[in-house]
């Protein structure tokens, strides 16, 4: 193996180590954190822990693009107005579909 290859292979490895450190020290926090939950006591900073946390929940509509959210706003129209195909009716010529 020559010197690249080596040096390539080594370069990898410190990688791996410093995303496992820091994968580590994430997890150490989140513990940490846990562990003073757990110790809280006063309602109300309870419930402001809970409104940081939902503020900063996303919702996975916001992260579709809009082709998607069209596709699937079309899918919702054609299923309301009855335009739907069972199952059954798919499954019995699946090649028409794909």
């Amino acid at each position: 193996m020559g010197k690249y290859h080596r040096f390539k292979n080594k370069m990898k490895l410190k990688s791996l180590n410093l995303y496992k450190t820091i994968i580590m020290d994430l997890q150490a926090e989140k513990y940490s954190l846990i562990e003073y939950i757990t110790q809280i006591k006063e309602v109300s900073l309870l419930n402001k822990l809970k409104e940081v946390v939902k503020a900063n929940k996303k919702d996975w509509w916001d992260e579709l693009s809009m082709e998607e959210k069209s596709e699937i706003n079309e899918g919702i129209r054609q299923a309301d107005n009855g335009e739907l195909i069972s199952h059954e009716e798919v499954m019995h010529n699946p090649r028409k579909w794909a």
